[in-house]
């Protein structure tokens, strides 16, 4: 923008009301002629886009773990602090129809090929955490 920002920013307003029909070539032109920096305009804009953008993003996927987290524990109780003992009578009080037998099903199918020995801690907690994922709570 020019020295002048009140002026610039004034006749980019008085500018940007009245565009219809007009290509974006004679738009910039227009505008560098009134003493706008069309590149660092655009530039600017851009970037407050892009950032309100990721933090629309970031936003959205804490609220997603927030309630991944808030799920696992509402129905298995916080997996974070079961040891692997606990989390593997979990799996199996889900295959024995505790939690249901639409998620009986689920856990019996996905895991029936699992050896629960060579699994760590943290692989058990993710897969309890990706089977409350795939099936909502229901009300057997």
């Amino acid at each position: 923008m020019s020295k002048n920002y009140r002026k610039a920013l004034e006749n980019l307003d008085l500018f940007l009301a009245d565009t219809e029909g007009q290509t974006t070539e004679e738009i910039a032109k227009q505008l560098k002629d009134q003493g706008v920096d069309v590149e660092e305009f655009l530039s600017k804009v851009k970037s407050v886009v892009r950032k309100g953008y990721e933090g629309q993003v970031r936003a959205a996927a804490a609220g997603e773990r927030q309630a991944t987290i808030q799920r696992a524990r509402g129905r298995f109780g916080d997996l974070a602090t079961k040891t692997k003992e606990e989390l593997l009578s979990l799996i199996t009080a889900i295959q024995a129809g505790a939690f249901g037998a639409t998620l009986r099903t689920t856990a019996v199918a996905r895991f029936r090929n699992r050896n629960n020995t060579s699994l760590s801690e943290e692989d058990l907690r993710s897969w309890l955490e990706d089977l409350d994922a795939s099936q909502p709570e229901s009300k057997e």
